[in-house]
C-alpha cells in the first residue's frame, strides 16, 4: 500500500520534527516511524469500515420505517438493493474487519451525525437514485456503484478529512494513497470472494519496511558530513540562507545515493525533486535539483556511488 515516496514524506517529516526538538532519543524516533506506519494502515481500515456502517445505517433506516406507527406501502416494502450490494456484504462480513472492530477502537461510533449526514447525500444522489431504480442486478454492477460511491463521497470529503485528522496527526499527508488503495481493494473483489478475503498490507515487501528504517537511521547517523557536502557544492549560498527542509531534503537524497546499491541514481533524483515540489518553493526546488546533480559528479569521481544490477550510476 505504501510506496517508496510515501515512505520518503513520513521519514522526511519525522526527521524534520525530531531536529527541531530538544530529544536525541533516536529509538522514540524509530518507535514514531513504526507508529506513523501503523496509522496509515489504520486509516485505510477506518474508510473500509465507514462502508460497513453505512450499509449497516441503511439497514437500521429499513427497519425504523417498518416500525413506525403508521408506516407507508415503501416502509413496509422497501428496496434493500443497497443494504444486499454483494461488495459491501463482503466487507460486512470480511473477517480481518471483524477483528479490527473487536480489537481496536473505530472513531465512527463517536460520531454517528457524520455518518448520517454522509448516507443522506448518498441516498440524494443521482448516483444511487439510478442504481437503486435499475432492476438487474450483477457483482460487477454492485462493485462498480460502491467504487463510483467511494471516489464521489468518501475520498475527497473535506468533512471526514477534517473529523480524523482531529484523530491523529499522522493522516493529514495519507489521505490520497490511502484513497487509492481502497479503490484497489474494492475492485479486487470477485464473486467467489468470501470472508477470508485479505486487506492490502501495509508495505509491499519487507525490503520497503526495512528500507525506511534504514533510511531513517543512516541519515541521522551522517547528518552533519551529509550537510557539508551540501555547503561545499552550494558555496555561493551562505548557510543560513538554505531553509532547513531544504537541507534535510537534501541530506535525504544523499543519504540514499550512498547507501542504497539497487536504488538508481535517476530514481533518486527525481523522487526528492517530487518531494521538494510538495515540501519546498519554486526556487528549491530548482536549488535542490542543482546541488544534487553536482554531488553526483563528485561522488562518481570519488567512487562513492556504488550501484548494483538495476541501480546502476547511469
Amino acid at each position: 500500500m505504501l510506496n517508496r515516496r510515501h515512505i520518503r514524506i513520513k521519514v522526511l517529516q519525522l526527521l524534520y520534527a525530531f531536529f527541531h526538538s530538544e530529544s536525541d532519543d533516536i529509538m522514540k524516533l524509530e518507535r514514531e516511524l513504526e507508529k506513523s506506519f501503523k496509522k496509515t494502515h489504520d486509516l485505510y481500515i477506518h474508510l473500509l469500515l465507514l462502508l460497513v456502517n453505512l450499509r449497516s445505517l441503511a439497514e437500521h433506516k429499513i427497519e425504523m420505517g417498518k416500525n413506525k406507527l403508521l408506516p407507508s406501502r415503501e416502509d413496509l416494502d422497501p428496496n434493500t438493493k443497497f443494504i444486499d450490494n454483494q461488495v459491501l456484504n463482503l466487507l460486512s462480513q470480511n473477517l480481518f474487519l471483524l477483528e479490527k472492530i473487536e480489537s481496536e477502537p473505530i472513531y465512527w461510533d463517536e460520531n454517528p451525525e457524520i455518518q448520517s449526514k454522509l448516507l443522506r447525500q448518498i441516498q440524494d444522489s443521482d448516483l444511487y437514485i439510478d442504481y437503486m431504480a435499475n432492476s438487474q442486478s450483477s457483482f460487477i454492477d454492485d462493485r462498480k456503484f460502491i467504487s463510483a460511491l467511494f471516489a464521489e463521497f468518501i475520498a475527497p470529503n473535506e468533512d471526514l478529512h477534517a473529523y480524523l485528522q482531529e484523530k491523529s496527526i499522522y493522516w493529514s499527508d495519507d489521505f490520497i494513497s490511502v484513497n487509492l488503495a481502497v479503490v484497489k481493494t474494492l475492485k479486487s473483489f470477485k464473486a467467489d470472494s468470501d470472508e477470508y478475503t485479505r486487506m492490502l498490507p501495509l508495505f509491499k515487501s519487507e525490503d520497503d519496511k526495512q528500507y525506511a528504517f534504514d533510511l531513517l537511521k543512516r541519515t541521522l547517523a551522517n547528518s552533519s558530513d551529509y550537510k557539508k557536502y551540501v555547503v561545499e557544492t552550494a558555496s555561493n549560498w551562505e548557510e543560513d540562507r538554505i531553509s532547513d527542509m531544504d537541507q534535510l531534503i537534501m541530506q535525504m537524497a544523499i543519504s540514499e545515493l550512498l547507501n542504497f546499491e539497487t536504488i538508481p541514481v535517476k530514481v533518486t533524483l527525481n523522487e526528492y525533486i517530487e518531494v521538494s515540489k510538495d515540501y519546498s518553493s519554486q526556487k528549491s526546488k530548482v536549488f535542490i535539483n542543482g546541488v544534487i546533480d553536482k554531488l553526483v559528479i563528485r561522488f562518481k569521481k570519488e567512487g562513492k556511488l556504488k550501484k548494483i544490477g538495476r541501480g546502476l550510476v547511469e
